[in-house]
């Protein structure tokens, strides 16, 4: 699934916000938490759009965590420690990165001992006079900056505490470094680091192809969900990058490119439910096309109990099925080495009840 689950976007609501002023030459000054929050459904709608699935976990020892799951028992008030997590981000901010405005919020859900904390980096365009305007005014001005441009993030993390305690997935954006890696700045801020691998990303996709295509068997050309599954991976093995959009477009091509609304509303419901499923929504990473070369492997099993399992590639190889004209099947495989296996199993005995 997304870092947020189905029932957490349904409950999420925003408890608390602070947001800070990062580069530039001045030093920091802290801010107080904002007492009122405008436009708050527009702000969860960002938090939600940001929150991917995590591909990193934090690394023993890190500061941001410790910090956090402080304000989470509250050991610590939200307002200090935020202003430290603000300070702290801000050491590692270099003078190459864009001022912007680094927001930290603590949001509830339906479940009473969770906190979720979103760390926000935006990008804003309009120019702040931090001290002739004086920081209400400032601050202002930035929300008003963040509604104006909703592709703004830059930077975002999500970090679920429950009962106070961090849980180690980390849901970690940056849209300064190759997705889904984070730029080394941000990546030390955290302290976290990757774990699940290109590759990883690229397995877990087949197998939710392979489950969107069983599910929608009968939307497909001639039910045939080898055939889909290999068209899809072939068109996504030619993109630069994979993300959620790729995935469904080659969903609905594999599929025959469907006019029908209903079958391409069940097609896209099916894809979302599988990505979120297999933690990959709102994920963008580089295709393997090693993985995504290599056919599934498949499995037949007849009527009279003969089973053959093998890998997709060889079919129409090694393997050949001939369709009979009493609706029967021929099966033929051709080795030209020794059988590796040729033995009798052990017998199965059914149960006496």
């Amino acid at each position: 699934m997304s870092f947020l689950t189905d029932e957490e976007r349904q409950s999420l609501r925003i408890n608390k916000m602070i947001l800070h002023v990062v580069g530039g030459d001045e030093p920091f000054q802290a801010q107080s938490e904002m007492t009122s929050i405008d436009h708050p459904d527009f702000f969860l709608a960002r938090l939600m759009d940001a929150a991917a699935a995590g591909v990193h976990e934090f690394d023993r020892g890190s500061l941001v965590k410790r910090m956090l799951e402080s304000i989470a028992a509250g050991t610590t008030m939200f307002e200090g420690t935020s202003q430290e997590v603000s300070r702290h981000f801000g050491t590692y901010h270099g003078s190459t990165s864009r001022d912007g405005a680094f927001f930290i919020f603590e949001l509830l859900t339906h479940e009473a001992d969770v906190r979720i904390f979103a760390l926000v980096k935006y990008d804003y365009r309009q120019a702040i006079e931090r001290v002739d305007q004086g920081g209400t005014s400032a601050l202002r001005q930035i929300i008003q900056a963040f509604i104006a441009d909703r592709k703004a993030i830059q930077k975002s993390c999500f970090v679920r505490t429950r009962g106070g305690v961090a849980e180690n997935s980390v849901s970690a954006r940056d849209r300064m470094a190759s997705a889904p890696d984070i730029t080394d700045y941000f990546r030390r801020f955290l302290d976290v680091v990757r774990n699940r691998s290109d590759a990883e990303l690229n397995r877990t996709l087949n197998e939710a192809l392979r489950e969107v295509f069983a599910d929608c068997k009968d939307e497909l050309p001639g039910e045939d969900v080898p055939g889909a599954l290999a068209k899809a991976k072939d068109m996504l093995r030619n993109r630069q990058t994979i993300d959620d959009q790729a995935v469904l477009e080659a969903v609905f091509v594999a599929a025959g490119r469907p006019q029908d609304e209903k079958v391409k509303a069940k097609l896209e419901k099916a894809t979302g439910r599988r990505l979120r499923t297999r933690k990959l929504e709102g994920l963008e990473y580089k295709p393997d096309p090693t993985i995504l070369r290599k056919s599934n492997r498949k499995r037949l099993k007849t009527a009279e109990g003969v089973m053959i399992e093998y890998p997709g590639e060889l079919e129409n190889g090694s393997v050949k099925r001939v369709d009979g004209p009493d609706g029967g099947l021929t099966i033929t495989v051709t080795t030209h080495q020794k059988l590796l296996a040729d033995e009798l199993l052990p017998e199965k005995f059914r149960s006496s009840s």
